[in-house]
């Protein structure tokens, strides 16, 4: 498995709606990454998602769903024709299913808690999101209310490159333009 495809695997399951579709999404693109034919997610002992059409019988493969040092669920992929995955590719599932689990942890957690609680600052919801430093940033002097451009200026990114970020920090945030960005950040929008 090469280094190109498991930074696809991250950048599928890293980029996608982490409220409204990432269970299905994600585990779609667990299951995918080794060339299992379905899925079923398993969470609190109880099914929750499963492909169309749903397998019968057990599942081939099962991982744990970890996040931190708690098992939050399973992930149950069924492989055509053959009953195990190779080395390189039990590796993939496992290291794929572990950042799903934090996926479903983020999805959870974004559904439930909405936006900006009570007199809780910009910075302290901030702390709260999947997003990386760097992605903060950029929603920092967007709630400041800078362009495009001049956060590419005061970042000394190109506008291209704050586009690219404005695409993945929308996806991990389930919005769809920056004025529902700005609401759920000041918690006037779930």
């Amino acid at each position: 498995m090469s280094l190109f495809h498991i930074m696809d695997i991250a950048e599928g399951l890293l980029a996608l709606d982490p409220v409204r579709t990432y269970p299905q999404r994600g585990a779609e693109n667990v299951a995918r990454a080794v060339r299992a034919s379905a899925y079923t997610v398993e969470q609190n002992g109880s099914t929750r998602w499963t492909s169309e059409p749903a397998p019968d019988g057990s599942a081939t493969v099962t991982l744990p769903l970890r996040h931190g040092r708690e098992i939050v669920g399973a992930l149950g992929l069924w492989l055509e024709e053959r009953q195990r995955l190779a080395e390189d590719e039990l590796r993939v599932a496992r290291w794929a299913a572990r950042l799903y689990a934090r996926g479903l942890a983020y999805a959870d957690r974004l559904a439930t808690e909405g936006g900006r609680r009570g007199d809780e600052t910009l910075e302290e919801t901030l702390k709260r999101t999947p997003l990386t430093p760097r992605e903060r940033d950029v929603v920092r002097l967007l709630v400041g209310g800078c362009s495009t451009r001049e956060i590419a200026s005061k970042t000394g990114l190109t506008v291209s490159t704050i586009n690219t970020y404005m695409k993945r920090i929308f996806a991990k945030l389930g919005v769809h333009s920056r004025v529902e960005l700005v609401a759920r950040l000041a918690g006037t929008s779930n």
